[in-house]
């Protein structure tokens, strides 16, 4: 199973310096067929994300791409699961020519998906949190639901 979480510019050996530590702990349960399939963007100044997600009884499948101002563009394919409130997988990609694997989560609140950030480890092609049980959710920059475009 293949997921993401978090932009690719983190060079796997540190956490990202923004986020709530709060977020995490003021949340409550979702069922998991809150998460609706559909298309889910984030723009955090000139950096933009989109994911397109569909939700087959808590198996989620999708795409997702990352265009970071000044930075290779990174595209590919999510698949993940719900786990309570929280949407944990991997994310395969290509990005300057090489194909990469990344773990990733969000938090479900309501419309919006919070992107994890942690401490991340790499081990040749693969990043992975590190501590997976102290993940944080960043409410400051969160994927929002939007119309998808064809």
């Amino acid at each position: 199973m293949f997921l993401f979480a978090g932009s690719c510019n983190n060079n796997g050996n540190s956490s990202p310096e923004t986020t709530n530590d709060t977020v995490a702990n003021n949340i409550g349960t979702v069922a998991v067929d809150s998460l609706s399939s559909g298309c889910y963007s984030q723009v955090v100044g000139r950096d933009t994300a989109f994911l397109e997600v569909e939700n087959k009884n808590g198996t989620i499948n999708g795409s997702l791409s990352y265009n970071v101002y000044e930075k290779d563009r990174n595209d590919g394919t999510m698949q993940a699961e719900l786990v309570n409130d929280t949407i944990q997988g991997w994310y395969l990609f290509k990005s300057e020519g090489m194909v990469s694997v990344r773990q990733v989560a969000w938090k479900i609140n309501g419309d919006e998906l919070w992107p994890a950030v942690g401490e991340v480890v790499q081990r040749n092609d693969t990043v992975f949190f590190a501590q997976p049980d102290k993940l944080k959710f960043d409410n400051s920059r969160p994927f929002k639901k939007v119309a998808c475009v064809i």
